[in-house]
């Protein structure tokens, strides 16, 4: 109220100024209470009807802009709060518990550490202002509008039973245990009513510790968004959340590996340190910790990946599971983000990257630490060695034909040597195989038949096969196999392996036509050599070499002797395929080396966990 001094008994004028003038105040306080508690100002909403004077007309100016940080609220961490929450995490206080006043009720949270010093929220409790004070009006939106000092024509709230209501919930809530341990969160300013219970907590409760609103956080890896800041308040459990994440971490944070010995097998239990003890992250801050973890010999069996914090007394705790696919013997690049105490989550690498987990991971229910590493195998058994022969039909209809052949036999060699190492425990032989040429005379050189890598390196035979060319072959009925399989003969007739270690062997014939017969019969050829394939395949056989074929999509003949070609074909390719066959563009070249490959064991349960240290 403004103006100046009057002598004497005030005139009719003089009252109607001085109503105005109040009246005009009285505008201006719901006015300013409607703004703040975001409803009522445009004419809209059930506080337009209360507000004393109505709503602001269109030439009224906008109420003040109030600040992003008020001054009067505190900051969101201080020395309080952070000395606070390490009394909590390292056991000198057993209890905190969190109070706010938010617009719509009053909310009490508690927060105790567990025996690994993580602070964990444990109770929630949250009261509606019409159950605290029922003087307030049932309307949500009006009673936002009171909270914020607004009076309109309501009945006037007494700051009295106000004052005796809050009192009342406080001294009926508040554990005794907790009268000195209360952390008050204080995230909006100028809300006369709330700014009043929040000083009616200060008497009552000395907090030990005050938390104004949080400043805006950068975007976190594997979120949306920000982490909410004070123009995007979040509720209170979100606020307590975000405040207990702040607090150090008084164990490792470790993810239990299994790490075998290379000498013996035996399997032990490994932990590798994500996080170390001590680590602290400011608000709405992460880190990240990568580790290359291993496959072990099964990759069909999904392992998992426990993340654990130490902790005094009956071991460590479990904290989180993840199962998920990982490439038998292949190396893994794996990132774990840390959030917070005790919140460590495995972070999806975007892009397919090699050698990551598979997209099907999932959280698994995190089972007992102690049974995870009681199903571990005691021992993990190496195969023999492996000593393994091709051979590659190199005459075909065109040249893409046996390009196909000699890319899948160079995938399966690659594969083989994933799984079982490119050390001396595989040894991999190729026979190359082209048709037979007519000689016209004894004097007629002979044409290039066979070509051969001895058994030796993976890597020296896939790089052989490089320089190898393919040829158009002249007729569509056999092929020369037979020579091949004597030249695979001669070659197992020795003995396989390096030297004091046993061995498997193996032959995996590709190609797409059979052998020829050693004599003519019918209009199958024979080999010009004489060679007999079912007395070659029967020797190969007898010295334990297990045989396979990669069949191909025959291609139709014609003719009247075309029903015996076909009889002669169908046998064949089931006589050579007796120790099994793959189908060409239905199992892939891994899938052929793991048949082909001896299979790894081990004492007791498969490994579920993944491998610290490479097999091979």
């Amino acid at each position: 109220m403004h103006g100046d001094p009057v002598l004497g008994d005030l005139t009719d004028a003089d009252r109607a100024s001085a109503a105005a003038a109040l009246r005009s105040a009285e505008h201006a306080w719901d006015i300013r209470a409607a703004a703040l508690s975001g409803s009522g100002t445009d004419g809209a909403g059930q506080t337009t009807s209360v507000l004393r004077g109505g709503p602001a007309g269109p030439d009224a100016p906008a109420p003040a802009k109030r600040p992003a940080v008020h001054p009067d609220l505190p900051p969101h961490s201080t020395a309080q709060w952070e000395q606070t929450l390490a009394d909590l995490v390292n056991g000198r206080i057993e209890t905190v518990l969190f109070i706010e006043f938010t617009s719509e009720r009053i909310n009490m949270i508690k927060a105790v550490a567990d025996r690994s010093g993580i602070p964990r929220q444990t109770a929630t409790e949250s009261t509606d202002w019409n159950s605290v004070a029922p003087l307030f009006d049932p309307c949500e939106e009006i009673l936002r509008f009171q909270l914020a000092g607004g009076i309109g024509t309501l009945p006037v709230v007494g700051r009295k039973e106000f004052d005796n209501a809050v009192t009342r919930w406080l001294r009926g809530h508040v554990p005794s245990s907790c009268a000195h341990t209360v952390v008050l969160f204080n995230r909006r300013a100028g809300w006369l009513l709330l700014d009043r219970a929040t000083e009616l907590l200060r008497i009552t409760y000395a907090p030990r510790a005050e938390l104004g609103p949080a400043p805006a956080g950068p975007v976190a890896p594997g979120e949306a968004g920000g982490r909410p800041g004070p123009a995007h308040g979040t509720d209170t459990e979100g606020a307590v959340r975000e405040a207990l994440r702040t607090a150090p971490l008084t164990a490792d944070h470790t993810l239990l590996l299994a790490r075998v010995d290379r000498r013996t097998g035996t399997v032990h239990a490994h932990t590798h340190v994500l996080f170390p003890a001590g680590s602290r992250l400011r608000h709405g801050e992460t880190a990240t910790a990568e580790i290359t973890v291993h496959g072990g010999p099964n990759g069909r069996t999904p392992v998992i990946l426990p993340v654990l914090a130490a902790a005094d007394g009956d071991g460590p705790v479990m904290l989180s599971a993840r199962q998920t696919a990982l490439t038998a013997f292949a190396p893994a690049r794996l990132s774990f983000v840390l959030r917070g105490p005790g919140e460590v989550t495995l972070l999806r690498p975007a892009g397919g990257t090699p050698g990551a987990p598979a997209a099907d991971d999932s959280p698994v229910a995190p089972p007992e630490v102690s049974a995870l590493v009681g199903r571990l195998p005691r021992r993990i058994v190496r195969p023999p060695a492996l000593d393994v022969f091709f051979t590659v039909e190199m005459s075909g209809a065109e040249p893409e034909e046996t390009a196909e052949r000699l890319a899948f036999v160079r995938d399966v060699i690659a594969a083989l040597a994933r799984r079982h190492g490119s050390g001396d425990g595989l040894r991999v032989g190729v026979v190359g195989h082209y048709d037979h040429v007519v000689r016209e005379t004894a004097y007629t050189p002979r044409s290039l038949l066979l070509l051969t890598v001895p058994a030796g390196p993976a890597q020296s035979a896939r790089a052989s096969l490089a320089d190898w060319r393919p040829t158009r072959h002249e007729q569509d009925t056999v092929s020369s196999l037979e020579d091949a399989l004597k030249k695979v003969g001669s070659a197992t007739a020795r003995p396989g392996g390096p030297q004091g270690r046993p061995a498997e062997r193996a032959l995996l014939i590709v190609g797409r036509r059979p052998p020829g017969t050693p004599e003519q019969h019918g209009v199958v050829p024979a080999c010009p050599l004489g060679a007999d394939w079912r007395a070659e395949l029967r020797a190969i056989q007898g010295r334990g070499v297990r045989v396979r074929t990669r069949l191909e999509k025959s291609r139709p003949c014609s003719g009247r002797e075309a029903d015996a070609v076909r009889r002669y074909t169908a046998d064949a390719w089931n006589t050579l395929s007796a120790d099994g066959s793959f189908r060409q563009g239905v199992d892939t070249a891994a899938d052929v080396a793991e048949a082909l490959a001896p299979e790894w064991r081990w004492d007791g349960p498969p490994c579920r966990l993944a491998l610290a240290t490479p097999l091979l």
